[in-house]
């Protein structure tokens, strides 16, 4: 992507002009993750109320980079990275739990081409997760354990741009799924496709152009409780650091049609107040006391001067539209 050459060119730019070889420290995979809340709750974006804003850290090899979010399990997120490494979170917001960093497909240093995880989704009911690999134009499923079940590269993915590729994947309740290039086509516009089924068992899908907003792309993007889809559009502007605006924006997937423009409508811009940083992945949950939480986390580019930010945003959506929803 653009913003990572741009920051890689940056941190070059800020490096010593003289460099001493050395032999490269071995890996470490064991050091555990830091999580530190920070006192910004009650601001607000649009209808969303920021609940919780937490850092997180680690000298860990397997942190950081992270392009993906999901709920994994009730309770238990599931963010997963660029370099294939994937990160088991306990809702910070709830009881205390083990944060787990794991390998990706049991590699532990390949190229990232094979690995460059940019999206997550899953089945609830079967425990089912899948996930978009941009280099490759690859979508992966895995079993309720994680374990690799079935790889495709779609024929209809095939000319998407090689860093640039699925960045939004999401499994909509009937079983279709819906993917989105990051790549513009211009004015706004991206290829998406949407699968009448599993996307990994090679079925045809329905081309049609996802609308977002000019100067942003799609990171990310997650099913909302009533059926809708929430998109997460991230900008880039350079600077020392570079500043990455960020807007939700949310579409009805049942207005899809083939070859057909998929206009978006306008949710919420995150910036300041709110922490701002390069978040990439979204998530969205049904709360038990009627609300929708959306959770956000940001991917440092594995640089010095960003940080892994997690976000919890609170939505009390249109009572009416939901007892609607609940009647179809």
């Amino acid at each position: 992507m653009t913003r990572k050459i741009l920051a890689g060119l940056l941190a070059l730019s800020l490096a010593p002009g003289t460099c001493v070889r050395s032999e490269l420290p071995e890996p470490d995979y064991t050091s555990p993750v830091e999580i530190t809340r920070l006192d910004v709750r009650g601001r607000k974006a649009g209808p969303l109320v920021l609940e919780g804003a937490w850092e997180l850290a680690s000298e860990n090899d397997h942190f950081g980079g992270y392009s993906a979010l999901v709920q994994w399990k009730p309770g238990v997120l599931l963010a997963a990275n660029d370099a294939g490494r994937l990160m088991k979170l306990p809702r910070p917001d709830g009881p205390a739990g083990e944060i787990a960093l794991e390998k990706f497909l049991a590699f532990e240093r390949v190229d990232k081409t094979r690995v460059d995880l940019e999206s997550l989704t899953n089945d609830p009911a079967t425990g089912r997760v899948w996930a978009g690999l941009e280099w490759s134009q690859e979508i992966i499923r895995f079993d309720f354990d994680l374990k690799r079940e079935r790889q495709y590269r779609p024929q209809a993915m095939k000319d998407w741009g090689s860093n640039s590729g699925p960045e939004s994947l999401v499994r909509l309740p009937d079983g279709r799924f819906v993917v989105i290039e990051e790549r513009r086509r211009g004015d706004g516009h991206h290829n998406a496709l949407l699968f009448p089924g599993d996307p990994v068992a090679g079925q045809l899908p329905v081309p049609f152009v996802f609308e977002g907003r000019e100067g942003y792309r799609p990171a990310d993007a997650a099913l909302l409780p009533d059926g809708r889809v929430v998109v997460l559009l991230r900008g880039f502007e350079l600077g020392l650091p570079p500043r990455f605006p960020v807007m939700l924006a949310t579409f009805d997937p049942s207005r899809i049609g083939e070859g057909k423009v998929l206009a978006s409508q306008f949710l919420a811009q995150i910036d300041e107040p709110l922490p701002s940083e390069n978040y990439e992945g979204i998530t969205a949950i049904a709360e038990s006391d009627g609300s929708w939480s959306l959770w956000l986390i940001s991917d440092d580019n594995f640089a010095s001067y960003q940080r892994t930010l997690l976000l919890k945003l609170s939505w009390k959506p249109d009572q009416r539209r939901a007892r609607q929803k609940a009647r179809e």
